[in-house]
């Protein structure tokens, strides 16, 4: 869940990257906060009470597949018409039955009625549903899901949203583990002990402490037993799945299994650019792109190969590190799964002809020119490639599995 990595001269977060709803309400913003990890701005009454509605802020800068760079003002009238059908979605968590059976339908039926009324040209509607389309893609990221077809209506409301204004930790989400390690008794976390199964609901005893019964023994893979009166499990979800049959003795309940097996698991994957200089503006965060040619309204099939990066919601800028500049890129779905079978050439090739191709007609762009470009991943392979204009200088994937549900929870893996 938590994975901070030192590259590109600072830290990177191949796994979880925000606090979402940072406020008094947050056990995680709270525990930051009395470890000290949060900047001055983060703490502030005023970020606390932002209510973002759950919703990802507006990009700094929207650029569509022709290099055409969008006004905000009709990014920001798309935006409202999709968050607010997002909020509507939430309103059947009570209801006795919905219209549809999932988000993603519920979507582009309200959609559909709503782009009757538009009274544009065929062009504008065309260029607004591609706007569209690109929210629809970072909805995907948000819920962990290849599509919001594959998210269920009735309890996508159940995810809580808390007032608060997204931030992260300057010296690494992993700080907060760190800390949380530190607290407690020396040799109470035990490593390198892979569980073999879960004994439960039984009456277990141990010569440690005599004249007690456990309900609880925990059999690890060496032989070791480890009793106890409760156990928390929090394994991937992908692991439940593999090892339901095996890994709880009695088998968990019949409504328990079932509900492993039916919930989704995703892929979100993170792609980590370093430029020598920023093409980009100094107040930059958020670098959105749009595929004019796409509408959430369609469902073409194109072959994964000649379009895997399409699925891309956009890149985050991070803080400069000193000298250094990196996007970070997010990706969900079959896309995702896609882009874990090319190699890091290839990966690296293909978002700089991206970026150029969105990017270079702007004159505001300030391209970043390098005679060679340095691809960098986790396994510390180096391959030199022939570079141009704003080509990235280093490139680090991570990815990142997730349930596909409303809020899904993150599972890291480190490629």
């Amino acid at each position: 869940r938590i994975r901070s990595e030192r590259s590109f001269g600072g830290v990177v977060e191949v796994g979880a990257h925000w606090i979402h709803g940072p406020s008094r309400g947050n056990p995680v913003f709270q525990l930051a906060a009395e470890y000290g990890l949060l900047g001055e701005k983060e703490l502030s009454e005023e970020n606390q009470l932002v209510e973002t509605g759950g919703h990802v802020g507006l990009p700094s800068v929207t650029y569509t597949s022709s290099g055409v760079r969008l006004s905000l003002q009709l990014v920001a009238e798309m935006a409202t018409l999709f968050y607010g059908l997002i909020d509507q979605t939430r309103e059947f968590l009570q209801a006795a039955e919905t219209p549809v059976p999932s988000v993603g339908e519920y979507l582009r039926k309200e959609l559909s009625r709503l782009v009757v009324g538009w009274t544009e040209d065929e062009e504008t509607k065309k260029l607004k549903l591609a706007v569209l389309n690109a929210f629809f893609n970072l909805e995907c990221c948000v819920s962990g899901t290849h599509s919001m077809d594959l998210v269920a209506l009735a309890p996508f409301g159940e995810y809580a949203v808390l007032p608060g204004l997204d931030c992260t930790f300057p010296k690494g989400y992993q700080g907060l583990t760190d800390c949380m390690m530190a607290s407690l008794p020396q040799d109470t976390v035990v490593f390198e002990k892979p569980v073999k199964t879960i004994h439960w609901n039984g009456a277990f005893q141990e010569a440690a402490f005599p004249g007690e019964t456990f309900p609880v023994s925990v059999e690890c893979e060496d032989g070791d037993r480890f009793p106890a009166h409760h156990v928390i499990v929090t394994v991937p979800l992908g692991f439940l799945k593999e090892h339901l049959d095996t890994f709880f003795d009695p088998p968990l309940p019949a409504e328990k299994a079932e509900a492993i097996r039916k919930i989704g698991f995703g892929t979100n994957n993170k792609i980590f650019l370093e430029f020598e200089e920023p093409f980009w503006e100094p107040d930059c965060q958020l670098i959105q792109v749009v595929w004019e040619d796409t509408s959430p309204l369609e469902d073409p099939v194109p072959a994964l190969r000649d379009a895997w990066f399409r699925k891309l919601i956009g890149f985050v800028v991070l803080p400069a590190f000193g000298s250094v500049h990196v996007l970070c890129g997010f990706i969900a779905g079959l896309e995702s799964e896609f882009m874990e079978t090319l190699s890091d050439e290839e990966v690296l090739l293909c978002l700089t002809q991206v970026l150029r191709r969105v990017t270079a007609p702007d004159p505001v762009c300030r391209g970043s020119h390098t005679s060679d470009v340095l691809l960098h991943d986790a396994r510390g392979s180096a391959v030199g490639m022939e570079g141009g204009a704003a080509a990235p200088a280093q490139a680090l994937v991570g990815q990142l599995r997730s349930s596909s549900h409303a809020g899904g929870g993150w599972d890291p893996h480190f490629l």
